[in-house]
């Protein structure tokens, strides 16, 4: 058969929706993207079982690719390299399409893609052929994994005609890692290509875009980076330092007319770089102390914000927390806590924070509650009255008890007693974890007996439910309260509840440490 003619035809692989089909239907639906949440719902998921927990397979590939490694799988990599061999060599049998499209819907894409290259290449394969078969995959497949390694099979043999459905099959976060790599791979203009494509996601698909701007020279771009292009609905720890050495967010800040936009990324980049996490942090870029001296300087005359002041706070605690390992002398680190220091205590940041949580149904209450804290700033009334209209919220109970005194713990106990559904959260005990909407009560309850250590005697209601609760980290809190209590703030009933606890706990360690508590 002449080569030129080769052609695998536009029959459709199964009667499933294929993942091309569903992507069109987004994007007329919602635009270029990013698009709501219910448009990553693909044809091939599994039913969802109610409360169970369940963590999406794009995740799965996030967490792998940035923190375990990939396990190779050898012998699907054979197996897959010889069912396209046979495909591509002989006639275009459609039985050998539909085995190989079937096989590569069991196995994960990220365990094989980069040996299954390898291996294409080693046998020197027909280019055309390959990129056919890509093709093909990527328009009919329907199941993720036949999908991801046609895309795969298109950066390898694809060109710059495939550019459009790349970046329509992008646009699901769950094959953005393999079409970023693919456009990369295929399209003259690469660093556009990807932009492109990471401006129309926003959580692991916007992560996995970004990282291949690392080191980007185009003046657009690097602006993008510094104003957006970092954020996203993971971490903004994990681009935060990628933007601001790429997008050079020092020189940036040094520019006469400085927006708001570039002033309130700088805030956040700078905050995720404080905080750390799963990337390079404050201590890896190059450019840290002038930048938080250049970002100090600019607040001093522009409007005080929570994201502003957020940042100012991360920034703080970081310089506190700097210690011997710090690549910046002590006199140098000094100097900038000093400085942060007196910024916080400006009065401004105080009045905004208040008038925050003055209104109880503040968009920004949550926002405000985490810098009053911070701020250490006698909010608990102000929290209680949030508490009273939305009573799960479990941030609330926690700021609330953390800033609380002795009277005032006293009276969040009463008002968790009143609010929460006791009677219901003595659900357990189960070796659980609380992953859901549904245990939006349990995590309430975890946040005010988590702060209890602090309150001999006070909570005991709250702590004999919290030993009876499903969660195993709740009944460790309510555990930890009672440890930490000096003996004679522990009631015989107490140490009652504590029995019968130990007597059905399922997690070993807890019910070691609790018999350990009998045995005081």
């Amino acid at each position: 058969m002449n080569p030129g003619t080769w052609k695998l035809g536009d029959d459709p692989l199964d009667d499933r929706p294929t993942f091309l089909a569903h992507a069109l239907a987004m994007s007329l639906r919602y635009g270029v993207g990013p698009w709501p949440e219910d448009a990553y719902r693909l044809p091939d998921d599994p039913p969802r079982r109610d409360h169970e927990p369940f963590i999406t397979s794009v995740v799965m590939d996030g967490i792998q690719s940035h923190h375990f490694g990939i396990e190779p799988d050898n012998n699907a990599v054979i197996e897959i390299a010889d069912l396209i061999s046979r495909l591509v060599t002989g006639d275009p049998a459609r039985e050998d399409l539909l085995r190989l499209h079937d096989r590569l819907g069991t196995v994960s894409a990220l365990g094989i893609a980069d040996d299954l290259v390898d291996q294409i290449r080693r046998r020197r394969l027909p280019r055309n052929r390959i990129g056919e078969v890509g093709r093909h995959l990527a328009e009919h497949g329907t199941r993720r994994g036949a999908v991801k390694i046609g895309i795969v099979l298109l950066g390898v043999c694809g060109d710059e005609r495939d550019r459009e459905l790349l970046l329509l099959l992008g646009t699901l976060e769950e094959l953005t890692l393999y079409a970023v790599v693919a456009l990369q791979r295929t399209q003259p203009d690469r660093q556009r290509a990807a932009y492109e494509l990471a401006r129309r996601v926003r959580d692991w698909g916007r992560i996995h875009a970004v990282e291949r701007l690392k080191g980007c020279d185009d003046p657009q771009i690097k602006a993008w980076l510094l104003r957006d292009g970092f954020r996203n609905g993971i971490m903004n720890e994990y681009l935060a330092h990628l933007a601001a050495t790429t997008g050079d967010l020092y020189s940036a800040l040094l520019e006469p007319d400085i927006d708001d936009t570039l002033l309130d990324g700088a805030a956040d980049i700078l905050a995720a770089l404080a905080l750390g996490g799963p990337a390079e942090d404050m201590g890896d870029y190059a450019d840290a102390v002038p930048a938080m001296h250049r970002f100090a300087d600019l607040l001093a005359d522009r409007q005080a914000t929570l994201d502003r002041l957020h940042a100012v706070l991360r920034i703080l605690a970081f310089l506190r927390g700097s210690d011997d390992d710090s690549p910046w002398p002590p006199d140098m680190i000094a100097q900038l806590r000093r400085r942060y220091e007196e910024l916080t205590t400006q009065p401004r940041w105080n009045d905004l924070v208040l008038g925050c949580l003055a209104d109880p149904h503040h968009v920004d209450f949550s926002h405000a509650m985490w810098a009053a804290d911070e701020l250490r700033l006698q909010v608990v009334e102000q929290i209680i009255a949030r508490l009273k209209i939305d009573p799960l919220d479990e941030f609330a109970w926690h700021h609330a008890i953390r800033l609380a005194t002795a009277e005032e713990a006293e009276q969040l106990s009463h008002l968790a007693e009143r609010l929460l559904p006791l009677a219901d959260l003595a659900n357990g005990p189960e070796d659980s974890h609380d992953i859901g909407e549904e245990y939006g009560p349990d995590r309430a309850l975890e946040s005010i007996v988590g702060g209890l250590e602090a309150f001999p005697g006070i909570g005991l209601a709250l702590i004999d439910v919290a030993l009876r609760n499903r969660v195993t980290r709740i009944r460790r809190a309510a555990l930890a309260a009672l440890t930490t209590w000096p003996a004679s703030a522990v009631p015989d009933e107490a140490r009652h509840w504590m029995r019968q606890a130990a007597s059905v706990e399922p997690h070993e360690e807890t019910r070691t440490e609790m018999i350990d508590f009998l045995r005081r």
